[in-house]
């Protein structure tokens, strides 16, 4: 259940409508059954967002914690079976942040993130610590992102801290990858925040070989999608 009041849920979801309204998408909020053409045993999304050949069913959540995403996953992997349909979960965080970027607009490919590791590596090797950590991050995150579109888990727009943890519970990382990518974060949230990070280098190293291990894991799956 949602802590949210009737009120604040339906204005949580018009704020979603909207912003979808406003990037040029048909939006049917409420729709009825026979809108979506296949059986996904009687759920009713929030709405439902057109545009470009691309059908877009919108689930809305108040918090991702309050998330049953073992629930959801059987709805992904029904939708991505039908042409020109698919499934997005959004949160009440969501519509806090500046734009609601689909997975069109996010496009990610795996031979992007040896350039961006090498990118990393040259800005520590010349002092510029902290800017290349963060580069490494943000491959990571993308390839978090983009493993869970691979196997279907709905939470590619979530924290990085759900998107590890979900990972984790799938089988997607394993125990020493999970600790490690957590360590990381921490490390990551410092240096945004514009706290000193002690351990950088340490984080830096063991950063870096995540990324690889991962990389060398997950490309030839990704790229068999």
């Amino acid at each position: 259940m949602s802590r949210f009041t009737p009120s604040e849920y339906a204005a949580l979801v018009n704020a979603v409508a909207d912003r979808y309204q406003r990037d040029g998408y048909e939006v049917v909020m409420e729709p009825a059954p026979n809108a979506i053409p296949f059986d996904l045993g009687g759920y009713r999304p929030d709405l439902i967002a057109r545009k470009g050949g691309v059908t877009t069913i919108v689930e809305i959540k108040s918090e991702a914690q309050k998330i049953s995403f073992d629930q959801l996953r059987s709805l992904v992997e029904e939708v991505r079976r039908h042409e020109g349909w698919r499934f997005v979960l959004i949160t009440g965080q969501d519509v806090l942040r500046p734009g609601l970027p689909s997975q069109d607009e996010d496009q990610f490919s795996w031979s992007e993130v040896g350039p961006q590791v090498e990118e990393a590596m040259r800005l520590v090797e010349t002092g510029k610590r902290e800017a290349g950590y963060l580069i490494l991050w943000i491959t990571f995150e993308r390839m978090l992102r983009s493993q869970a579109r691979n196997i279907a888990l709905p939470v590619d727009r979530l924290a990085p801290a759900i998107l590890i943890r979900q990972l984790y519970s799938q089988g997607e990382l394993t125990i020493s990858q999970f600790e490690t990518a957590l360590r990381c974060q921490e490390v990551r949230n410092r240096i945004a925040h514009g706290f000193r990070a002690p351990d950088l280098d340490t984080a830096t190293k063991d950063l870096t070989s995540i990324v690889r291990e991962l990389l060398e894991q997950w490309a030839a799956l990704g790229s068999a999608n």
